[in-house]
């Protein structure tokens, strides 16, 4: 399960580089839409991660990152979700707080696969999105990552 995950994530933070640096090369033509679903997909993972590592998110759901940003943070994502797949029981139940601040609880194997499927979800519109815009998004098809 861990190499299964390990891998995925992998997928995944390589195809948000991709995206960011189509972005950031067309960074003056972008709407405030690309902007903000580019940085969701960041915050929504690092807020994740806190949640499973117990910790307190700096970014909050729709904040809009510096493009500059989102690299580091990536980068911290992948980190942080490697180095706990590293050492989890994934029968594990995982205990947080919404934003709203209601307490619930959630396997450790379905907040990671939620992660994940969030970000395709907010690719596929970003690309729908750069279409729009006269701009080619690039591949992410997971099949032809290997």
């Amino acid at each position: 399960m861990k190499e299964f995950f390990i891998d995925k994530f992998e997928y995944d933070f390589r195809s948000n580089q991709k995206w960011a640096e189509i972005l950031l090369k067309n960074e003056d033509q972008l709407s405030d839409f690309v902007r903000k679903s580019m940085s969701h997909i960041i915050n929504v993972h690092h807020i994740w991660i806190s949640r499973i590592l117990d910790k307190k998110a700096e970014s909050h759901t729709w904040d809009i990152l510096p493009i500059d940003f989102w690299y580091q943070l990536m980068h911290d994502n992948l980190r942080q979700t490697i180095e706990y797949l590293e050492h989890v029981d994934h029968s594990e139940k995982v205990d947080y707080h919404s934003e709203e601040g209601v307490k619930l609880s959630k396997s450790s194997v379905d907040i990671l696969y939620h992660i994940l499927n969030h970000s395709n979800y907010h690719r596929a519109q970003i690309a729908m999105e750069l279409r729009k815009l006269n701009i080619i998004p690039p591949s992410f098809n997971f099949i032809a990552y290997h």
